[in-house]
């Protein structure tokens, strides 16, 4: 059967759904991944079949623009005007992925939240469409609010879910437009929802995180999992330059910096209080500046500073990790068994930050508008020197090294009778 995978968003949001894709096309399926181009390659080299969504949207999340959610109120304000920016870009994505699926005439479709026409497409061909969630930022409970909100109490966490919807709502026009013009559907009903099909039936969950970091609430209804983590399986084909085995080999286990797609306002101040931080915490250090380019310049021997490293090569020969605290790579640190300190931006970076050091792997995590050279070498310290922060995070990885979050999504799949 035809399986369509729909994903939006940076490396992190995309490899999870290559490592399930693998492992479902195994099984005798076709699988589409539609996704943006600059992740292609990546597709395809896993044997994946590749559809078409634009790169339009990195444009909003490099520069700093995304990085400035700051408080509450600020990332309200920040997060209307983003939207009205993301506008036409999303409605592209949607046309995009509507192309995709009509092109593939999926059996079953498999999506990130973001992809908000997804049900749709699976709405058009009478097929299932089964959301993949990365965090839990959706699905209704007392135990902790939706993401970005402070932890109040049960009552009102549950009810801090209702908001979720609004970021649904303002595409309502154009998502009808195009089930009527591209998928010959009816409008939506009041009963379709960000977790409901146009009939008002329950889009069943998937959740790629371990049990072992979030404890699944008791009040989540039985059309939701939390699978484990889906870690793509390390290649053998990654040779990394002289420079950066003669660094990992000359002197102490150095610890890795980065932060992703995102560098902030400044790339050229917050690289600078990175590396007097790591000069303070006398260690040493390799800082990966990813595409969201942290800007260094006049670098000490004890730094390596480069743009790109697998995480599953370096992670387990560093002696610990600080990044901005994205689904995929706290999930990559857990799995190395690295100390932890997330210095955070927006939406669901906080929550692992907290999670992180509420388990006791790691320090405190620290927002990056308070990042300082003091804080952040004390986390730093704090990371290579806690005996005890160290031995947890081998307990998890030892405890995540058991848990198959794939095969138990594919399961559950089968179970739900949506995978033959």
């Amino acid at each position: 059967m035809n399986i369509l995978l729909l994903t939006i968003g940076s490396r992190g949001d995309i490899e999870p759904f290559i490592a399930l894709g693998v492992s479902i096309q195994a099984q005798g399926h076709q699988v589409y991944v539609c996704t943006h181009e600059r992740f292609q390659s990546i597709v395809e080299k896993h044997g994946l079949n590749y559809q078409y969504l634009s790169n339009e949207l990195f444009k909003l999340m490099e520069g700093g623009s995304v990085e400035s959610m700051g408080s509450l109120f600020k990332g309200i304000k920040t997060a209307i005007r983003l939207m009205k920016l993301a506008k036409p870009i999303n409605e592209q994505l949607m046309v995009d992925s509507i192309k995709a699926g009509i092109e593939v005439e999926p059996k079953l479709v498999i999506y990130h939240p973001k992809c908000i026409v997804a049900p749709s497409i699976a709405e058009k061909f009478n097929v299932p469409a089964v959301m993949a969630l990365l965090q839990p930022m959706l699905v209704k409970t007392s135990d902790f609010p939706l993401i970005g909100l402070p932890n109040i109490s049960g009552i009102t966490n549950r009810l801090s879910y209702r908001l979720a919807s609004l970021g649904f709502k303002p595409y309502l026009k154009q998502l009808n437009l195009l089930r009527n013009s591209f998928l010959n559907l009816p409008k939506l009903s009041d009963k379709a929802d960000v977790l409901s099909m146009n009939t008002g039936k329950a889009i069943p969950v998937l959740h790629a995180f371990s049990k072992h970091i979030v404890t699944r609430p008791q009040d989540w209804p039985q059309s939701t999992a939390i699978t484990g983590y889906w870690f793509l399986q390390k290649q053998n084909d990654y040779s990394p330059e002289k420079t950066i085995t003669d660094f990992m080999a000359d002197g102490k286990p150095p610890i890795y910096i980065g932060f992703g797609s995102m560098s902030g306002k400044d790339p050229v101040k917050t690289a600078r209080l990175v590396i007097d931080a790591v000069i303070k915490a006398k260690v040493r250090a390799i800082i990966v500046t990813g595409w969201g380019g942290l800007k260094l310049d006049d670098v000490p021997s004890q730094v390596l500073v480069t743009d790109a490293v697998p995480h599953d090569w370096l992670f387990p020969q560093v002696a610990a990790v600080v990044h901005h605290g994205g689904a995929g790579t706290t999930a990559a640190g857990l799995k190395a068994g690295k100390p932890t300190l997330i210095c955070p931006f927006f939406a669901d970076q906080p929550f692992w930050g907290e999670k992180i050091a509420a388990l006791g792997l790691g320090p405190t995590p620290i927002k990056q508008k308070n990042l300082t050279v003091d804080n952040l070498a004390e986390g730093i310290l704090q990371m290579v020197t806690d005996q005890q922060m160290q031995q947890r995070a081998q307990q998890v990885a030892e405890l995540l090294s058991q848990e198959d979050g794939i095969e138990n999504a594919i399961k559950w799949l089968k179970k739900q009778g949506v995978l033959i």
